[in-house]
């Protein structure tokens, strides 16, 4: 699922002054009221700045040095979502990778274990698009807290990002926002010690950013996301003025000196349809001032991630972030993360800090497969040879089925498959047409214990071609970790 807010970092941001949501205020006031102390204000921004940087903050999965590298690349031209291809292309492996993931869909288990076979972590932006009242304390969270536990996994999640704006539909009401994140953030620490929570604002508007801030014990690392774009709203009487460094270091002075700092999206504009020309030389200023300043004058932001995304070509937006699409902002790229200090994998620093026992404690060990009548289905992908059919579970372990999760058949290249039906203990649950051929669960309307998941393969005419069983288990409902 792709970002809801995506005019936020393709230049369409309104006029913006730093005013509260909805709170009236006279332009000369506020020009009068900044004018005299901002002398001051800058001194002690140094001051601050200056203090941060003597020593690195501790925090879960935090290394002694360096900055992990990350990208977005689901919306890469060239790569296409493949990490091998986008490593190859930017010469170096990345230590995360960022997936947009919608409140209510599954826990996406294949792309984490995708990402776990080339030894990066995810990064998951879980976004309730609905609104804040779909976020509550039921099987759905639980399921997903489980899910990241099981992954075995560091997991930065990413939870309800950018609320500080206005175009998040759980943006506005700040104690609801931060009573549901601070509901989140406990069940997770319950069930899911590997869980890094990233509480991540827009870079815009500041003022509102302290506000939904949950508060220290709830909140394992600060994010921002920053866009370095021309004009504002793809008009070219709309120049953006505002400076990617005040923007990180505006954050940087809250908090950077009791949480790492995640620069969760980063990006600049090589080529700017509001003046239909290509702005390489701008994207690479840019992306060069950024990451040095970074190193240099920003020592505990711990992560940068690029957000590879062609957005001016395809219509989606005003700007083009994608580093395949440019050869020199490819090559300043390479260049730039050549540098020993960018680091390549969670493991290349120790940690040195973990949050209190109470919230992240030591992973447990994942519970031997329980035995069942029939053999487990799969969990996350499977590629069934001619005739076979396989069945997969998405959204939680089979061996610990809790939530909501999706149910899939995957059928082999030699059937001539038309539609798929879904049986669970014997009873009809779904038939679709669809490909890929899939019902949804839900593991509360079951019994904990084993459930068996029959499909039924049909052809065109609607007769049975193929038949499969396999066994699920439903977790026992419990209100703490295992």
């Amino acid at each position: 699922m792709f970002k809801s807010s995506f005019v936020a970092r393709c230049g369409l941001l309104p006029e913006r002054v730093d005013t509260p949501v909805g709170r009236p205020y006279n332009l000369c006031t506020v020009r009068s009221f900044l004018h005299v102390p901002c002398a001051i204000i800058l001194i002690l921004t140094l001051g601050t700045a200056s203090h941060v940087a003597q020593a690195r903050i501790a925090g879960p999965f935090v290394p002694a040095s360096g900055c992990y590298l990350g990208a977005y690349i689901d919306l890469d031209p060239v790569t296409k979502g493949d990490p091998v291809a986008f490593e190859k292309l930017t010469g170096k492996r990345h230590a995360s990778y960022l997936r947009y993931v919608g409140y209510g869909e599954p826990f996406p288990f294949q792309w984490v274990r995708e990402l776990q076979a080339i030894g990066a972590v995810p990064q998951i932006a879980w976004e309730p698009n609905q609104g804040l009242d779909a976020v509550r304390d039921d099987e759905y969270l639980r399921g997903w807290a489980e899910a990241c536990r099981r992954a075995g996994c560091p997991i930065l999640l990413r939870y309800a990002s950018e609320m500080n704006g206005t175009w998040q539909a759980y943006s506005g009401d700040p104690n609801k926002y931060i009573a549901k994140w601070r509901l989140v953030y406990r069940l997770m620490h319950q069930v899911a010690p590997n869980v890094i929570m990233i509480w991540c604002p827009f870079a815009v508007p500041r003022a509102t950013i302290p506000s939904y801030y949950p508060g220290d014990e709830y909140v394992d690392w600060v994010g921002v996301n920053i866009y370095a774009v021309l004009y504002n709203n793809g008009n070219p009487n709309e120049p953006n003025r505002d400076d990617q460094l005040d923007q990180l270091r505006y954050v940087y002075n809250l908090y950077a000196d009791r949480k790492p700092i995640a620069l969760c999206e980063y990006a600049a504009t090589h080529f700017c349809r509001a003046v239909n020309r290509k702005t390489s030389d701008f994207a690479v200023e840019k992306m060069r001032r950024m990451y040095e300043a970074i190193k240099q004058e920003f020592p505990n932001v711990v992560l940068v991630s690029w957000f590879s995304v062609d957005a001016a070509t395809t219509g989606l937006a005003h700007n083009e972030y994608a580093l395949s699409s440019d050869p020199q902002v490819l090559k300043a790229y390479r260049q730039i993360i050549a540098d020993d200090y960018w680091l390549t994998t969670f493991e290349a620093g120790k940690p040195i800090g973990i949050a209190s026992t109470a919230s992240q404690g030591s992973r447990p060990e994942a519970a031997a497969p329980p035995r069942t009548t029939r053999p487990l289905a799969l969990a996350g992908r499977a590629e069934p040879r001619d005739s076979e059919v396989a069945i997969v579970v998405l959204g939680a372990p089979p061996a610990a089925l809790a939530g909501r999760v999706l149910i899939r058949a995957e059928v082999g290249p030699a059937l001539d498959a038309s539609a798929v039906a879904f049986y669970i203990d014997g009873q009809f649950r779904a038939i679709t047409n669809v490909r890929p051929f899939a019902c949804t669960m839900t593991a509360g309307y079951y019994e904990p214990g084993e459930h068996i998941i029959r499909v039924e393969v049909l052809n065109e005419p609607g007769s049975t071609i193929a038949t499969a069983e396999a066994s699920v288990v439903i977790a026992p409902r419990t209100s703490g970790a295992e």
